[in-house]
């Protein structure tokens, strides 16, 4: 799958399932769980292209609500409490047979420290099997989650990348995200290696890194880089939907346009080194987020603030992803994989607004304008935003631009977000005269057909 097409969806393959109706008792919280889901179609009807399964090796603590995987123990050994190799297999089959491409986390930069059988296994000098600080040639120092893997010896470097290699040939993963890879403590010139050698026998495989804050020499040549998590555009939002601070981040208006333009300015190069998001496992989801500021405390808030968060992630230049529970605006602490889900997902007025989103991001070529500088291509114009006048949003949080994916004019496609807690007025310069289809706000998302019921002779 092209990178530009991604929509990316994260789980984990406990969290996801355990406890949720759909799923037969004796697939909850096993990768057969996860492909029942797939199956019935869950996937489709929500317009995600890729799942990202949250680590999958063997860790030795048990599932349960906080149990995320990032202590990993056994590189090669998939966890035992999600099922065996072949249902592994079978999930990515199914996923393929679906349409969806499927990255596993792959947890790089520290290991489990209460089990690991790396653990001096081969040793550097004679003196480390009494020392208790020293584990060997595979560590190196230590973490704040785990002992440090040693990514900068050769050694080391050769057998991590045959993991990736074994998992590609053996359960046939379409990718990778690698948590944590920041200079700090992750050596990046085992980072390049890696992409060279997998490319070398998967020119399409998908690479993700978590790199915070975003470090440029992981863009490559841009195109052929990781996709970073995109820490900026991650805190800039929930700033703004916070209506205050967040962390270093405040919601001044004249952060908005980076974000909204793949970060460009701070750290990418091209449109496929960012992804954009504003929830994850390590993050509060929106609705807790808001809950916070006292004056937000309230459902209707935290509902729109849920939309407005989903809403921004959809239209942003580079790739969207929805960390699981985000489809209805769960509401959850970070570090957690358990949320509230209906039995049948159209009960949820939330879900409905977000597939219909979701799906309009998957249809529409001005939705994931892609390449290098969409500006100076002639397919990206601004139209609101506190850097323009005063007719058009000079000293507001709002933002606007006109997509021009193609020559084509009925592929031109306008967005316009508001993040203030009051109209704003604008001139609106639609740049071609005409008929114009209202796609989506924060209440309301229709399509033309064949997908939707949108009648292009109703009213905007």
């Amino acid at each position: 799958m092209l990178f530009r097409s991604l929509i990316i969806y994260e789980l984990h393959v406990h969290g996801f399932t355990f406890g949720h109706a759909d799923v037969p008792p004796e697939n909850q919280g096993r990768f057969a769980g996860v492909t029942d889901r797939i199956r019935a179609g869950y996937f489709d009807q929500l317009g995600a292209t890729a799942i990202y399964l949250m680590p999958v090796a063997e860790s030795p603590s048990p599932q349960g609500e906080h149990a995320m995987g990032y202590n990993t123990s056994v590189f090669t050994a998939v966890e035992r409490d999600f099922g065996s190799p072949d249902e592994l297999r079978a999930l990515v089959n199914a996923a393929h047979q679906a349409g969806l491409s499927v990255i596993a986390d792959q947890v790089f930069t520290h290991t489990a420290n209460d089990f690991n059988p790396l653990w001096k296994l081969i040793l550097n000098h004679p003196d480390e099997a009494e020392r208790d600080d020293e584990g060997g040639l595979y560590f190196s120092g230590k973490t704040p989650w785990g002992n440090r893997i040693a990514t900068e010896r050769p050694e080391v470097q050769n057998f991590l990348i045959d993991v990736c290699k074994y998992f590609l040939k053996e359960y046939h993963l379409d990718g990778f995200r690698y948590d944590f890879t920041h200079s700090s403590l992750m050596n990046h010139g085992f980072m390049q290696r890696m992409a060279d050698e997998l490319q070398a026998i998967k020119p399409e495989v998908i690479l993700i890194a978590e790199n915070m804050p975003n470090e440029q020499d992981l863009n490559r040549r841009g195109f052929d880089g990781y996709g970073q998590w995109c820490n900026n555009f991650h805190d800039t939002i929930k700033a703004l939907l916070r209506e205050g601070v967040f962390e270093a981040e405040t919601n001044d208006p004249r952060t908005i346009g980076s974000i909204f333009y793949f970060s460009k300015d701070s750290f990418a190069a091209h449109t496929n080194s960012v992804v954009n998001y504003c929830e994850s496992h390590d993050e509060n989801s929106v609705a807790f987020e808001v809950g916070t500021v006292g004056a937000l405390n309230n459902p209707a808030s935290k509902e729109r603030k849920s939309r407005l968060g989903l809403f921004a992630t959809m239209v942003a230049l580079g790739q969207p992803m929805i960390y699981m529970g985000a489809e209805f605006g769960a509401e959850r602490g970070r570090n957690t994989t358990y949320y509230t889900a209906p039995k049948n997902p159209n009960d949820s007025g939330f879900f409905a607004w977000a597939s219909r989103l979701i799906r309009l991001r998957r249809r529409y070529p001005g939705l994931k304008l892609h390449g290098y500088n969409p500006i100076a291509d002639g397919q990206f114009e601004w139209i609101a935003g506190t850097w323009l006048d005063d007719q058009h949003g000079a000293g507001r949080r709002v933002v606007g631009w006109r997509s021009m994916p193609s020559a084509n004019p009925l592929e031109t496609i306008i967005v316009l977000l508001n993040f203030e807690n009051y109209d704003v007025e604008i001139d609106l310069e639609l740049g071609i005269p005409g008929k114009w289809a209202r796609l989506a706000d924060i209440d309301f998302v229709n399509d033309l057909a064949p997908e939707g019921s949108y009648d292009p002779a109703s009213p905007i």
